[in-house]
């Protein structure tokens, strides 16, 4: 009996069999081999790009838009709370040019005063700096944090406190050094009606500080500066997801939960680096318009006002700060989130 009608034998294909079908049956095993390479160098290119096996891409331009979101966020707050900037500013430098009674006693009286003497202008002196300021500052600093959280990241791991409170100590030291200029702007436009400084605007405020001062003028005050900035953006990215964990077990992930977070951080960070901002602050103003220096270096500073101030010193303007920061937070976050909506986040 020939072996192809043999009983078991494996028929031949006739003329009648369709090509397709003689074709996947002669298909080599190295196919089936090939195909699971080509699955598996897929999931080690999804692995690289850094997104779950299997998901799509996410939306390249995300990125951008969350810092673009980020920035507009800083400068409607900025804006909205600028009065009260500028009293936390005024009573922070309060006491370093007389020895006698305090030309601000309460933030009512401040807000008083200032409108009586400048007007609703002199409300929001050195806002438009500030807000200028503001711009880069979210920008960098929401960019540096997600950036060197990423680097410190393994694959699935949730960060550890230390690892976040690193990131965002890195992330605040970067931005502070990049967009210090700025704020030395800002605090002299503040300051400007209480030292008798005449700036016609920004630009002609740093060039002034620059012809009059020199070119280090504009980082007077860095090193106290590094030393509050640095921690305070740690401490408050860190504060933000340790009460994000915590608080969206019982609320989930809505506006108000997040505004409750941001506020929280924002008040806990900026207390804790308050003495620090004390001092940056009154580094900067020294000298304007080329007086003399009260304080030659960031230490003599610190000294000079445990000495004539004492403890409370550090902590002028700690009062209408916490008043500025929780409405802040929350016009902040709102603010975000309805320009996340208007960018299609």
């Amino acid at each position: 009996v020939p072996a192809s009608l043999s009983v078991g034998a494996p028929p031949h294909p006739s003329i009648h069999t369709p090509i397709h079908t003689i074709m996947s049956e002669k298909r080599p095993a190295s196919d089936d081999h090939e195909e699971g390479e080509e699955d598996a160098s897929a999931k080690s290119i999804d692995r690289l790009r850094g997104k779950p096996l299997g998901e799509p891409l996410p939306d390249e331009w995300l990125r951008v838009k969350q810092v673009a979101a980020g920035a507009g966020a800083g400068a409607i707050t900025k804006t909205s709370v600028a009065p009260l900037e500028r009293m936390k500013v005024l009573f922070q430098l309060q006491g370093m040019q007389s020895s006698g009674d305090p030309k601000y006693t309460g933030i009512r009286q401040g807000l008083m005063r200032v409108f009586s003497e400048e007007g609703v202008r002199g409300l929001y002196r050195g806002n438009g700096a500030n807000v200028v300021r503001v711009v880069p500052v979210y920008a960098l600093k929401f960019s540096f944090n997600d950036t060197f959280k990423d680097m410190l990241r393994s694959p699935g791991e949730q960060l550890s406190t230390g690892k976040m409170l690193l990131a965002g100590s890195m992330a605040g030291m970067f931005q502070t050094s990049v967009t210090y200029p700025l704020d030395m702007i800002r605090t002299r436009l503040s300051m400007a009606a209480v030292s008798h400084a005449q700036y016609k605007g920004i630009v002609d405020c740093g060039v002034q500080i620059l012809r009059t001062e020199g070119v280090l003028a504009w980082y007077k005050g860095f090193g106290a500066t590094i030393l509050s900035a640095t921690p305070y953006v740690g401490l408050q990215m860190t504060f933000y997801d340790l009460w994000k964990r915590v608080l969206f077990e019982y609320t989930g992930d809505n506006v108000p939960a997040r505004v409750l977070c941001g506020a929280l951080s924002g008040l806990a960070a900026q207390s804790i680096t308050f003495p620090g901002d004390v001092i940056r602050r009154r580094m900067q103003v020294q000298g304007v318009g080329g007086e003399p220096r009260i304080y030659h270096s960031t230490w003599q500073c610190v000294l000079g006002t445990w000495r004539h101030e004492g403890v409370r010193g550090f902590f002028k303007g700690l009062t209408v700060n916490a008043v500025r920061a929780l409405p802040g937070a929350g016009i902040q976050f709102a603010a975000y989130d309805s320009l996340k909506s208007l960018f299609g986040i």
